[in-house]
């Protein structure tokens, strides 16, 4: 969509800023379509001073973020891990190692870096370690947020 200034300069509007569908106002979205865009799953950012790694068949794995049901890792290829395989994988949080088992979600490259991100979705964590992760989480949130909330239930249904 082009426009004319009133300089006589064509300008072109942002693809994603037209013809968006727009609710009357006062209007209230349905529960249903809540659930469409509330996002299930929320993983916290890992930056490199965070004390988080991850060891996969023995050899430490770099990781970008994390939450109560998966983690995201950084890794040099596509072809570092399977899509659909779980693997044995010792977490790495603070003082804290978690041993626990993990399934491959996907693999996609990096637009910019060149590395790839690696997906991988928790199988089976226990009450004990899942504790222990959302304790991290928690924690985490508040340090990065600046919030005091005891209580964050992130990534939960």
């Amino acid at each position: 969509m082009t426009t004319k200034k009133k300089t006589g300069v064509e300008e072109t509007a942002p693809w994603e800023l037209t013809e968006l569908p727009v609710a009357p106002a006062g209007a209230k979205p349905a529960d249903a379509d809540l659930k469409k865009i509330i996002r299930k799953n929320y993983r916290e950012p890992i930056g490199e001073d965070d004390a988080v790694y991850a060891e996969i068949d023995g050899l430490g794995q770099r990781v970008c973020d994390i939450g109560s049901r998966g983690l995201g890792l950084i890794v040099p290829t596509l072809d570092s891990f399977l899509a659909g395989t779980p693997y044995s994988i010792t977490l790495h949080i603070g003082d804290n190692t978690i041993a626990l088992r993990g399934k491959v979600t996907h693999i996609s490259p990096s637009e910019t870096s060149g590395e790839c991100h690696c997906g991988i979705e928790f199988i089976d964590l226990s009450q004990k370690d899942e504790h222990a992760l959302q304790n991290f989480l928690t924690a985490h949130h508040a340090r990065l947020f600046g919030t005091k909330n005891s209580s964050a239930d992130l990534g939960r249904d």
